[in-house]
């Protein structure tokens, strides 16, 4: 007589059925197709729209919804940033802009960019001089040349408010297309 083997059951399995979810049985064969599927949709689309529109509240909202299935992805996670940079939801925002350079190991201008303007929002002047000094734009080299006197001048700034140097680099950014337009 052999020794029963018990079944191996997976561990997320086991937890929903203490749980009282569905768990899944075996895979069931799907049908033959006659048509052929559909190519799916950009789940970025409405996120997409919105942000193009202007409409940051919204693209936010619907970068968030879709992000979750594409994390790994620099320029929607970008625009998330931006979008929350926009109706300033600064920290969140900083969380992506760090999020984007970590996936592109710190080759993302825009987000380089972004979270240099972002961190001077919050009052991390030095954090913020750091990274404006690290902007690199080939295609916007007055812009790299501003962010750095903007860096130097947030050094410098000590307690002082950060807002006009901001707003300079902000529309200087917009004004050469780097940014999107407010």
């Amino acid at each position: 007589m052999t020794a029963d083997k018990p079944r191996a059951i997976p561990r997320r399995h086991l937890i929903r059925a203490l749980l009282g979810r569905d768990v899944p049985t075996a895979p069931t064969p799907e049908p033959e197709r006659t048509v052929p599927a559909a190519p799916a949709a950009d789940p970025h689309a409405a996120g997409n729209a919105a942000y193009a529109a202007g409409d940051y509240a919204e693209a936010a909202a619907a970068y968030r919804a879709s992000v979750r299935g594409d994390l790994s992805n620099p320029i929607v996670r970008a625009r998330l940033g931006y979008a929350l940079y926009a109706t300033r939801q600064l920290i969140q925002a900083k969380v992506e802009f760090e999020h984007v350079l970590h996936l592109t190991n710190g080759g993302d201008a825009f987000s380089r960019l972004c979270l240099g303007l972002t961190l001077a929002a919050l009052g991390k002047v030095d954090k913020a001089a750091d990274n404006l000094e690290a902007f690199a734009a080939p295609q916007a080299e007055e812009l790299v040349a501003l962010s750095r006197r903007v860096a130097a001048k947030l050094r410098d700034i000590g307690n002082g408010d950060p807002a006009p140097l901001i707003l300079t680099l902000e529309r200087s950014a917009r004004a050469m297309g780097v940014m999107p337009e407010a």
